[in-house]
């Protein structure tokens, strides 16, 4: 293998036409810091002028070489660069100048592809633009402007959408909702929408063709009713899931308020309900009722199950909020419709307040939750997303521009993530 090739190897280019002689790098200090000079003669001649056509002759002569500085990715953790000898040509018959070009980097650019292809796969790492610039010898800025080249948004096609969404918000600046929408199989982000109010989305949606539209399926939701309206006007064809998560968080939460009414009203088990909290929210069956041992705050040897009873039978209310319950959870563990349409049917006047309100919502949303137990769709994928959102949002301090934001959260969720990924 010659030097040229070598050296091409060692700094990925693929055009053969630069070459390498010998004496092909050295050591300088540039900016203040050490680092790698590789040095090359693009060897391309050209053959007629751009401008007007000239086939070379007398009129196209080669007039003088231009050496030229690009930055290329780090060998060695150096700060590399290639200076490239290109060839100027003049044209006497149009009276232009012209130099030789490159496939390595752009036209009158001075960064390198390859630097740019790497710039945009640490992107898709929670860095900040800073880091990423340090680590590739160029600036922020130049950082922002590399990844906003790849959505620059053209690159959200209308016509397409997959069968299976998730809908979810997460808070952009103070007081400002943005929507974010994803894949539910491979949980690969489709857009961030700056506006999650109902006619901002509604006018959004309908820039998708129509038959986009309806080829979707499902639609994963949590329970923010202007969600339900958006879908029934924009997706005909679309089944609403609740998304499990939320169906269980919002009778676990009416369950800890009650405890904590019954842990003020009662003064000698104060300690008791407020350390044994996570005992009641446990479902009843995963409760060991075999294993004795000393828990703190009780005398004698005892059982999770015999603690939980002992907090229930302190309070009528939180007992009958503990039974209700527990017999959702089960119906939802088990996938039961039946079960859960009978449970909600009834009259429970003892509860709490706060699980009326829950049991409420529940049977407002019982013809989406049917569809969630019957379908295994969840959440889960978008809240990941939402927390990768956050992070990057976090370590920069906010962003005043959102397509900045963006550009850099698609990258991250959507353009280096395989379908297999979770």
């Amino acid at each position: 293998m010659s030097i040229s090739n070598s050296i091409s190897e060692i700094l990925n280019i693929k055009d053969e036409n630069i070459i390498f002689n010998e004496d092909f790098v050295k050591s300088e200090k540039i900016k203040g810091k050490r680092s790698l000079v590789f040095k090359g003669y693009l060897n391309e001649e050209l053959k007629s002028c751009p401008n007007c056509g000239t086939i070379k002759d007398d009129k196209l002569i080669k007039y003088g070489i231009k050496p030229v500085r690009i930055k290329m990715p780090k060998v060695s953790e150096l700060n590399t660069y290639l200076v490239l000898k290109k060839q100027v040509y003049k044209c006497y018959h149009c009276k232009k100048k012209y130099t030789s070009q490159t496939n390595i980097i752009g036209y009158r650019k001075r960064i390198s592809n390859n630097t740019k292809v790497s710039v945009i796969d640490y992107s898709k790492d929670v860095l900040t633009n800073k880091q990423i610039g340090k680590r590739h010898n160029i600036s922020s800025m130049t950082v922002q402007r590399t990844n906003n080249k790849i959505y620059d948004g053209v690159g959200i096609y209308k016509d397409y959408l997959p069968e299976n969404l998730c809908f979810d918000e997460f808070t952009y600046k103070r007081q400002i909702m943005a929507f974010n929408f994803c894949d539910a199989e491979n949980g690969k982000t489709v857009d961030l929408v700056e506006d999650r109010t109902l006619n901002n989305l509604i006018k959004y949606f309908s820039y998708y063709f129509s038959e986009a539209r309806d080829k979707v399926k499902h639609i994963v939701i949590d329970m923010f009713k202007p969600y339900i309206t958006l879908i029934k006007k924009c997706f005909k064809n679309a089944k609403i899931i609740i998304d499990m998560f939320h169906i269980v968080q919002l009778i676990s939460r009416s369950l800890n308020k009650t405890r904590i009414k019954a842990m003020k009203g009662n003064k000698e088990d104060c300690r008791k309900f407020k350390r044994y909290w996570r005992l009641l929210l446990t479902s009843r069956l995963d409760l060991k009722c075999s294993h004795w041992k000393k828990y703190p705050c009780f005398k004698h040897l005892t059982t999770e199950r015999d603690i939980v009873d002992y907090l229930l039978n302190s309070s009528p209310e939180l007992k009958e909020s503990y039974n209700l319950y527990q017999n959702i959870l089960y119906a939802l563990q088990h996938r039961n419709y039946k079960i859960l349409e009978e449970i909600l049917v009834k009259d429970y006047p003892l509860i709490s307040d706060y699980m009326k309100t829950s049991l409420s919502t529940l049977k407002d949303f019982l013809p989406y939750i049917k569809n969630t137990l019957e379908n295994n769709l969840s959440n889960g994928i978008m809240e990941r997303n939402n927390n990768t959102c956050k992070l990057i949002k976090r370590i920069a301090f906010g962003f005043r521009n959102f397509k900045n934001f963006k550009s850099r959260v698609l990258i991250a969720t959507s353009l280096f993530r395989t379908a297999k990924s979770t």
